[in-house]
């Protein structure tokens, strides 16, 4: 036996098995050993096994913490190889943990090696697991352009698992080498799905349906394009839950079956104006042929409409009562914060451009950091801004997700306060965003907010 491995009862022994040569492995208690290294002890204490070696240093690293998840679920699926363990509850005894402990961390070993890579730098909490399991099904991608953001962004533990929704939704306009295809169900543009003449077929085809003529007109997906999508394989999505709200955000990872599905939707649309079309024009034929003449057909609108009329001053009598019934206490505490929250979304409405004037000045989930290593070796980061869509998203979620009226307030206080109090010199002029409140007794009111929030006045530096 060397020296260096002389048996000692002063201190907890190493454990080691006989190796080639007289020699003997280190099989448990390499952070003792290195410590025993510099104190310059010659000699510690040992116990000789002749068990399973790969067993005792996995229960020891387990126990103290020294591995990282992936590491443990590594050394968890080569043991269970080892010796021949088909259950987590087997294997759970054997390293003297709970079956929960284990599962969750093999389950690990499925999600792509991309993701598991940061989930071994401690990026990605094991609980993420369960929210990029579905999404590395059917895109691996995605799931990691997911988790590439989040470190980008500084969203990790608790934040990550919290923020995902926010932060899937963002993967889609985020910049990524190998950029994956992310085409949103909300709506899909013609330029997604075509060019050149055809996307000019498609634009005068959508151009016949509607009164609104956009450079770019799109089709929303419905359940029936999103289940085909789904059952296709091809529809990475996410379901976030909060204070009884739900909302799903999903993309369409191939544009080929976007294209169908754009082309089966386009036509659906079709078949129900010409539908329509041909309702109105047999009404008006049944019309004629009752023989009702010109002016009899003026003679009867008018009846139908002063029955209206009078239909309608009842209906509005009505209205006015239970108006003046339903305002009571009992229903101020029980739909105040409902109500609160619809102003404050049609609000939104009214002024799209008030989050983006403001709040991504302020808030750092709504921009960005690119960064480029220049030849020289050095980093070049450049700013990446939310527009003016992702921002007022945000803002409807921040509504949303208010548990009460005074919250509600709150956000739309900060956001009105944010516009007004910003400096959008920090912006070059294509980006900057402007809004405007054109409400005096609006702004008095709020102007203790706003006085808040500006920032010291500061003077430019003359060189």
């Amino acid at each position: 036996m060397p020296p260096a491995l002389a048996p000692q009862a002063s201190s907890q022994p190493l454990s080691v098995r006989p190796g080639k040569d007289g020699r003997f492995t280190l099989v448990a208690g390499h952070r003792r050993f290195a410590a025993a290294q510099q104190a310059g002890l010659k000699e510690v204490p040992i116990v000789v096994s002749e068990g399973n070696a790969h067993l005792s240093s996995l229960v020891e690293n387990i126990h103290r913490e020294e591995l990282d998840p992936i590491d443990a679920a590594l050394g968890l699926r080569a043991l269970a190889g080892d010796l021949n363990l088909e259950t987590n509850k087997a294997i759970a005894e054997k390293v003297g943990k709970s079956v929960p402990w284990v599962s969750e961390r093999l389950r690990l070993l499925s999600l792509p090696k991309g993701v598991q890579r940061y989930v071994a730098e401690g990026f990605v909490p094991i609980e993420g697991e369960r929210l990029l399991r579905h999404i590395a099904v059917v895109s691996p991608r995605v799931a990691e352009c997911v988790c590439e953001l989040a470190k980008r962004q500084g969203y990790k533990g608790r934040y990550f698992i919290d923020r995902f929704g926010d932060i899937f939704a963002a993967t889609a306009e985020a910049h990524f080498n190998n950029k994956p295809t992310m085409i949103s169900v909300r709506k899909v543009p013609v330029s997604v799905v075509a060019r050149g003449k055809k996307r000019r077929e498609l634009t005068k085809r959508l151009h016949a349906l509607t009164t609104y003529k956009s450079d770019d007109p799109g089709i929303r997906f419905g359940d029936a394009e999103i289940d085909a999508a789904r059952a296709l394989g091809c529809l990475v999505e996410h379901r976030t839950e909060s204070r009884g709200m739900a909302s799903t955000t999903a993309f369409i990872t191939d544009k080929a079956v976007v294209a169908d599905l754009f082309d089966r939707g386009l036509e659906q649309l079709e078949a129900a104006a010409k539908k329509k079309a041909e309702e109105e024009a047999a009404w008006k034929g049944h019309r004629k042929e009752l023989g009702e003449s010109e002016k009899d057909e003026r003679a009867v609108r008018r009846e139908e409409a002063k029955a209206r009329k009078e239909i309608a001053e009842i209906g509005n009598e009505e209205v006015a009562g239970k108006l003046l019934k339903a305002r009571t206490g009992a229903r101020r505490k029980q739909l105040g914060l409902a109500r609160y929250k619809a102003l404050a979304l049609l609000f939104i409405d009214d002024n799209p451009q008030l989050a983006g004037a403001g709040l991504r000045l302020t808030l750092p989930g709504l921009r960005d950091i690119d960064v480029t290593e220049l030849k020289s070796g050095k980093e070049r980061k450049k700013v990446i801004w939310a527009d003016a869509q992702q921002c007022e998203e945000e803002l409807r979620r921040r509504v949303r997700e208010a548990s009460t009226e005074a919250q509600v307030g709150e956000v739309m206080a900060e956001a009105i306060a944010a516009a007004e109090a910003v400096d959008q010199e920090q912006l070059p002029q294509s980006k900057r965003i402007h809004w405007f409140m054109g409400n005096r007794e609006a702004e008095k009111l709020l102007a203790p907010d706003i006085k808040a929030a500006r920032p010291r006045r500061r003077r430019v530096s003359k060189k």
